[in-house]
């Protein structure tokens, strides 16, 4: 505890913080639901702060209460006295966390810590954390979780949107994509009571899946349900492709766009009973200006936006839409 005081106080006075310096931190978070360690109702804090704007080093909870803020290394103990005053374990509040906000804290290296918070601010909040798209508040035993917004930037004109408005309805799933444990945690959660895909929210912050629905006027939904998978030789797309046409449902996921080029991926997760038909593999889509570019499939994308098998690069999307092959030397 005395060690993050010193932290704290030396960051207040100008002095340059490792921490501090590690990333720079600015995005806006809406308010998405407050949940308590030991099932009380924590009332106040959510109608005083339903967004928090984090720009140069400053955060700002309400149009009265701007504080600026230092990264600390994080040690659990010094930021939950609270709850291991009453022998509430490090484990058990990472479990606690996943079950009830989809997020948790291991790994996590960094707490920002507030500093000198004026009178304006109604609760006093002392520190926050950043996990993925996630923002939270610790309060005492309770925790308050904030979605992080999308952007949407503009270039010079609209056809040279950095992020496409396609886009605008839909959340992210992180790069790199780790498919193995997207099919076997998140996919059982995908699955309605009749076993059929459904859009869902239950994986977050990790994955964001979504399902195509034909009577959506949503144009990326259009896209995915009405495209012929059977481009570039994709084998068993007989019964699925175009999802639409053959009313099964494409399951997909919407990665970072690449300036202006979006990225998906599209699997058949659709319901098979008694081997009907064979089920496609997972391909991703490269779409420009409302058009499918490219398919490929049999790799899996990272931050660098290479298709890698095994850690090895087999191709790359590039600024056209157009996946690249990268030959093996």
């Amino acid at each position: 505890m005395m060690r993050s005081f010193l932290i704290a106080l030396l960051c207040s006075f100008g002095v340059v913080c490792s921490w501090a310096q590690a990333a720079p931190l600015n995005g806006t978070w809406k308010f998405d639901r407050a949940v308590d360690y030991y099932g009380r109702t924590p009332l106040g804090l959510v109608s005083h702060f339903n967004t928090v704007v984090i720009k140069d080093g400053e955060a700002r909870f309400s149009s009265d209460c701007a504080v600026r803020f230092n990264a600390e290394e994080y040690f659990f103990s010094d930021v939950f006295q609270p709850l291991t005053k009453g022998d509430v374990t490090e484990k058990q509040v990472n479990e606690f966390l996943n079950k009830n906000l989809g997020v948790s804290l291991v790994g996590t290296k960094d707490v920002y810590s507030l500093a000198n918070a004026p009178a304006t601010c109604a609760r006093p909040i002392m520190e926050f954390f950043v996990v993925g798209d996630k923002l939270l508040i610790p309060f005492g035993a309770t925790f308050y979780s904030y979605d992080e917004q999308q952007t949407l930037e503009i270039g010079k004109n609209a056809s040279e949107s950095v992020v496409p408005s396609i886009l605008s309805n839909y959340k992210y799933t992180r790069l790199p994509l780790n498919y193995d444990r997207y099919f076997s945690w998140c996919r059982p959660k995908i699955a309605g009571e009749n076993g059929r895909p459904q859009t869902t929210d239950k994986c977050r912050p990790d994955f964001y899946p979504y399902v195509a629905d034909s009577k959506s006027h949503d144009p990326l939904m259009n896209i995915i349900g009405n495209h012929d998978y059977a481009m570039n030789g994709q084998e068993y797309t007989e019964g699925f492709s175009p999802p639409f046409k053959q009313k099964v449902a494409a399951t997909f996921l919407v990665l970072p766009p690449m300036k202006r080029v979006v990225l998906v991926r599209v699997d058949d997760f659709d319901l098979v009973r008694d081997e009907e038909r064979d089920v496609m593999s997972g391909v991703y889509l490269s779409i420009v200006n409302g058009k499918v570019i490219d398919q490929i499939e049999g790799c899996q994308f990272d931050q660098r936006y290479m298709c890698v098998v095994d850690g090895t690069p087999v191709a790359r999307l590039t600024d056209s839409g157009k996946f690249e092959r990268i030959s093996s030397k």
